[in-house]
């Protein structure tokens, strides 16, 4: 039997698909508010149960005759006020997954994050050798992320059969938060563009490494870094735009800019006049000029990603 947790969210239920068009078997975890996918419902070898990863005993009740585990849940925020519930989702979840697959002699594949990796200088590519360095400029989410793959590793150290991907920026079909939100933004007629670069994956070829990396039981006691295309978001913004046929932002936002744009944006949060989630690790963020190496996973495994511009033609359609 296939574990997998986080089954309800977009990396989550697309694995899950995945895995029972090749015939798998698979318990799927979610918290009782949770939503079950359509695409989800009434599926042949689909087994869910109502579990919260940071209750040890109500995981523990899930992990009878089960092989293999993907640590899909985690909370992603960039919200100061969520620090707290960051480490106990991400830190205190992941330690309970970890602890029992020690237990029950389980295989384990971790989703982790590029944000638990370091930072390297502009012209240097980022690897899974980048090392992670505290300072308070990290952000909660960074910490919680860093925190928890930590506890993988330390697992691995105890004998843990396992392996970890930090992907980028996952982009895909049917995401309706982080990476989504900022195409939303775009239809809705956004005048201006970061000044940064990142990463970015579709979460096909995501899913379909993560599988992979499953199946190759040779492949344990390692990270990969899962990245398709490094792009500013100027480009990504431009590219997106002349599929959707609109018009693509064409004033950066400069650093000055962005932080009046946050503060007032705070105040009127705190004075509850908005809902945005604009923080300042998000401008922080969005001014990087990050670029991110995928030379071990395609050597690894010999893959060829998806082009970007296909991805970004399929989240338009």
């Amino acid at each position: 039997m296939i574990l997998v947790t986080g089954g309800t969210g977009f990396i989550g239920s697309l694995l899950i698909e995945k895995l029972l068009q090749t015939g798998n078997s698979v318990l799927a975890i979610k918290r009782k508010e949770s939503t079950i996918p359509q695409t989800l419902l009434y599926k042949k070898n689909l087994f869910w149960f109502d579990a919260d990863i940071t209750d040890y005993f109500a995981l523990e009740d899930v992990f009878t005759n089960v092989s293999q585990v993907y640590h899909c849940a985690g909370l992603v925020s960039f919200d100061t006020a969520d620090r707290n519930l960051l480490q106990k989702i991400n830190v205190e979840g992941t330690t309970h997954i970890v602890n029992l697959c020690l237990a029950k002699k389980t295989r384990l594949l971790h989703v982790s994050s590029v944000a638990a990796l370091g930072d390297e200088k502009e012209d240097t590519l980022i690897t899974e050798k980048s090392k992670w360095e505290w300072d308070k400029k990290k952000s909660a989410y960074s910490v919680s992320k860093f925190e928890a793959e930590r506890e993988v590793w330390r697992g691995i150290a105890e004998g843990l059969d396992a392996v970890i991907v930090n992907p980028t920026i996952v982009l895909g079909a049917g995401d309706k938060k982080n990476g989504g939100q900022i195409f939303t933004r775009l239809q809705k007629g956004l005048k201006f563009y970061p000044t940064g670069s990142t990463g970015f994956v579709d979460v096909v070829d995501l899913v379909n490494i993560m599988i992979r990396l499953m199946s190759e039981t040779q492949i344990t006691g390692t990270n990969f870094l899962i990245n398709n295309a490094n792009m500013t978001y100027q480009e990504l913004f431009e590219q997106y735009a002349h599929y959707h046929k609109i018009t693509p932002p064409d004033v950066p936002a400069s650093r000055l800019l962005m932080g009046v744009v946050w503060r007032i944006q705070n105040i009127l949060r705190l004075l509850r006049l908005s809902k945005s989630k604009l923080s300042r690790d998000i401008v922080r963020s969005a001014r990087k000029k990050n670029q991110y190496s995928n030379e071990k996973i395609i050597q690894t495994l010999d893959y060829t990603f998806k082009p970007m511009k296909q991805t970004l033609k399929e989240l338009v359609e």
